[in-house]
């Protein structure tokens, strides 16, 4: 059974009724049916929401699930990170995994750096800035998009489903093995 991974823009395209729904809704499906196995990625509960907001608890993750009809798919644990992840939805991590997310990081956003303190530096920021800046929220959707494409390689699944399809041999190359849009992701079930 072929495994599939959504990536963000997966969940918001069906919130937001996008013309790439009705793609993602047929994976759902397909899961639902037992005709592949379709997970989302709990990285994703830390991305800014539509109403600009952060999601405080896991639990309101699962709600937001439940609301688009997707709480029946499996959900990946990215590493770890403080004030981003959720405790128990997310893995220690060893030199192996901070070295693949490192590679990812790189491919994505060379001109990011990688650790938040890093990007401090080079950019003059205060990291202790609180409320958070609008740079670390830049930031944070960078290191988001990181751990979407690590869990789903560290997850060793088949197809990565994202809108974005750019650098996509050079993740391939990394063990992404494919990465397609939801409309072509479909034609693979």
């Amino acid at each position: 059974m072929r495994t599939f991974t959504l990536d963000t823009n997966c969940l918001i395209a069906i919130d937001e009724r996008r013309p790439e729904a009705a793609s993602v809704r047929t994976l759902a499906d397909a899961h639902a049916a037992g005709k592949a196995n379709v997970a989302v990625v709990a990285m994703s509960a830390s991305e800014k929401q539509k109403d600009g907001v952060y999601i405080k608890n896991f639990q309101e993750f699962r709600e937001r699930l439940a609301a688009l009809d997707l709480a029946h798919l499996d959900i990946l644990k990215p590493m770890a990170y403080w004030d981003m992840g959720f405790w128990d939805w997310c893995l220690w991590s060893g030199s192996d995994m901070v070295l693949l997310e490192t590679q990812i990081h790189t491919i994505l956003f060379p001109a990011v750096e990688y650790s938040w303190q890093d990007h401090c530096r080079a950019n003059g920021l205060d990291p202790a800035t609180s409320p958070p800046s609008r740079e670390y929220r830049k930031w944070r959707n960078c290191k988001c998009d990181v751990q979407a494409i690590w869990s789903h390689i560290h997850g060793k699944r088949d197809v990565f489903v994202t809108s974005d399809g750019t650098k996509r041999s050079a993740l391939i190359s990394l063990g992404a093995k494919g990465i397609e849009c939801p409309e072509d992701a479909i034609s693979l079930l």
